[in-house]
């Protein structure tokens, strides 16, 4: 069950077009529909959270910092059961894939 990007979001291209400056920062907009839909199908609401979202970021270390949100807290925060966290522990096994630190 793979994922697939939806869209990257440049923060620091935009901040430059707006005459600004700040360290690389990228999200990265990605997610199945195989496993986000039955997700959305049990509670609605957790749309907002999803497609899941991953932040690559420059912090002036070598490598990059990537964040994205806490299964843990999702699954609080909709009430979901054990079985149905496989699917928002994506970004945490692409960060380990590619984080450098």
């Amino acid at each position: 069950m793979g994922a697939a990007v939806a869209a990257v979001v440049d923060h620091a291209a935009a901040a430059r077009k707006a005459g600004l400056s700040m360290p690389d920062t990228q999200v990265i907009i990605f997610g199945n529909p195989q496993a986000g839909t039955p997700l959305m199908q049990a509670r609605p609401e957790i749309a907002i959270d999803l497609p899941m979202r991953l932040m690559v970021r420059d912090d002036g270390q070598p490598g990059s910092l990537i964040t994205w949100q806490d299964p843990a807290y999702l699954a609080e925060r909709y009430g979901l059961g054990e079985d149905q966290l496989a699917p928002l522990n994506a970004p945490a096994k692409i960060a380990s894939a590619v984080d450098g630190r």
